[in-house]
């Protein structure tokens, strides 16, 4: 019977919005960080939605995230053990991980070609590397890690660990290596981010309500030195994965593309920076028809 409600209520969120109208928002600072790179105008065409219909299902967001956050409708493209054990020979600890989840349902609503973002915190022999195994920010979570869960991640169940499987159950990875000044700021922003693990979701991706935490926000708040780009969508201040990947992958922020890996049905490749820029453009170019917005990221 749950399983039936969620669907009815994905469903009937889908066919509310498939009539309404587009609006572009006026012009901020992720779009002029973009002027004169391969991806200007990029990223802006994120309010699909008419606002009064946003309104009127605000209240109901987390009923409404929940319902579209445990709606999965294949497997990613990139589920294999074979590419996942590439990505995990590259990712580094506090490499921000970007995810295409075009596989479920939030990934249909929205705006962009990445939808999500984690990161990858370490393993035991790394964290003892960097001298924060014994932290006492990471002791209580010493089990899950020796368990594998190397991931931290915000989503409808709140700030928690993830197993390299469940973050790479995915279509396409970014894996963007910030620039830290010294391994004691690496050992800062581990503490910042166990310290923050159990918080609950933000449903309504507000950068304005800091006690609760969507993907994105997460990153932005440990590690603010990075800056994120935000933009105003509905009226809110949030971040938008695909302006961190344009802005990564075009040089304007301290987030360096270490690897992108692209999957296809039957076939998966490792692709590069400029794969990366193109697949961006393109996306947007030739796909804004196709992209309804549920008014942030990372459900």
């Amino acid at each position: 019977m749950a399983r039936r409600f969620r669907g009815i209520l994905a469903g009937l969120l889908i066919a509310v919005v498939a009539g309404c109208s587009a609006s572009t928002p006026p012009i901020g600072p992720a779009d002029l960080a973009l002027v004169g790179t391969p991806l200007e105008g990029c990223c802006r065409e994120t309010e699909v939605y008419a606002p009064v219909l946003i309104a009127l299902i605000e209240p109901f967001a987390p009923l409404l995230g929940n319902a579209v956050g445990a709606s999965v409708f294949r497997s990613g493209y990139l589920a294999d053990e074979r590419v996942q054990a590439q990505v995990l020979q590259v990712v580094r600890p506090l490499d921000v991980v970007l995810l295409s989840n075009k596989h479920r349902a939030s990934g249909s609503t929205i705006p962009g070609l990445f939808g999500h973002l984690a990161v990858y915190l370490g393993s035991e022999a790394e964290l003892r590397a960097l001298g924060m195994w014994n932290h006492a920010t990471v002791v209580p979570h010493q089990a899950e890690i020796r368990a594998g869960m190397t991931f931290i991640e915000s989503d409808r169940l709140g700030v928690h660990l993830s197993l390299p499987e469940e973050i790479l159950n995915t279509d396409r990875v970014v894996l963007a290596r910030p620039q830290l000044a010294s391994n004691a700021r690496r050992r800062e922003v581990v503490a910042g981010f166990a310290q923050r693990l159990g918080m609950k979701f933000d449903y309504h991706f507000d950068n304005a309500t800091p006690d609760e935490l969507y993907c994105a926000e997460l990153v932005s708040i440990v590690m603010p030195e990075l800056r994120l780009p935000t933009r105003i969508i509905y009226g809110r201040e949030t971040i938008l994965p695909d302006d961190v990947a344009a802005q990564a992958s075009t040089g304007r922020i301290p987030l360096a593309v270490a690897a992108y890996f692209r999957g296809k049905p039957e076939v998966w490749e490792r692709s590069d920076r400029a794969g990366l820029i193109t697949d961006l453009a393109d996306w947007w170019q030739r796909g804004r028809n196709e992209k309804p917005a549920a008014g942030a990221p990372g459900v």
